[in-house]
């Protein structure tokens, strides 16, 4: 006997095919069914990729509330998670004779038993980096203070420094920040961008947002190793990091 499929049990089909990312066909009495790939299985695919680690893609997006799935899509639709920039982690380099300024963002810091923050190991290997590339490219340097303080004797050298508060404290600075304070201090042109490797995407896409040319210059190293002891706990491991820096995008950028 042909089965007949009602409005009511038609809709239920519908309803729940939205839910677990199934495509339905209502043609006629007949109903078929096409698997089509959910949001989080697209997102981890291409972090997967771009972490160069599935296992750690699989549990940062398993984490994902089902909320922040749903901004995602707004921002990235589903047709686009595989090659949006705004999921980029390893962007695309750029010629460094190509490079006309760098910006050089910090990453992390140390803190000390009395209270005392300095630099830290990472941003000492970023200012190595920024040695060995202008000694073969020499162009202005803009750098975040904690970098800065390690380029002594570099030429053409301009410190992006804190913001003072009306309370005299510090306040903390973004990459937004040091983006905005570069441009306003003169770096033009296609800019370097230079930072920790993690941190290369939201870095480039932050520059760009300030309404400068950049990218990464080729034939430069970027650290990598993290800092277990850092100041800031999210800089202290990989998975803290990406964690935030993936969930941060949203407000920030």
């Amino acid at each position: 006997m042909r089965r007949i499929v009602t409005a009511t049990a038609l809709f239920a089909i519908v309803a729940l095919a939205g839910l677990i990312g199934v495509a339905v066909s209502t043609a006629g009495a007949q109903t078929t069914t096409t698997t089509t790939p959910s949001y989080g299985a697209a997102l981890e695919a291409r972090l997967a990729k771009e972490w160069q680690d599935p296992a750690l893609a699989k549990e940062i997006v398993a984490g994902l509330g089902a909320d922040t799935l749903a901004s995602f899509a707004v921002k990235v639709p589903l047709a686009q998670v595989a090659t949006s920039p705004f999921l980029a982690y390893r962007p695309a380099r750029v010629p460094a004779k190509s490079v006309d300024s760098l910006i050089v963002y910090a990453f992390g810091n140390r803190v000390d038993a009395a209270g005392a923050t300095t630099a830290g190991p990472t941003n000492e290997q970023l200012a190595k980096a920024v040695r060995g590339f202008v000694a073969k490219h020499k162009v202005p340097v803009f750098a975040q203070q904690e970098v800065a303080q390690f380029l002594t004797g570099v030429p053409n050298v301009t410190s992006i420094d804190p913001v003072v508060g009306p309370d005299g404290k510090i306040v903390y600075l973004s990459t937004a920040g040091v983006a905005d304070q570069a441009e306003q201090k003169g770096a033009t042109g296609t800019v370097g961008v230079v930072c920790f490797a993690d941190h290369a995407g939201r870095c480039l896409l932050t520059t760009q947002k300030a309404g400068l040319t950049a990218g990464i210059p080729k034939g430069i190293t970027l650290p990598a190793t993290y800092d277990p002891q850092s100041g800031q706990p999210w800089t202290r491991d990989r998975k803290s990091y990406l964690q935030t820096d993936l969930v941060g995008r949203l407000a920030t950028l």
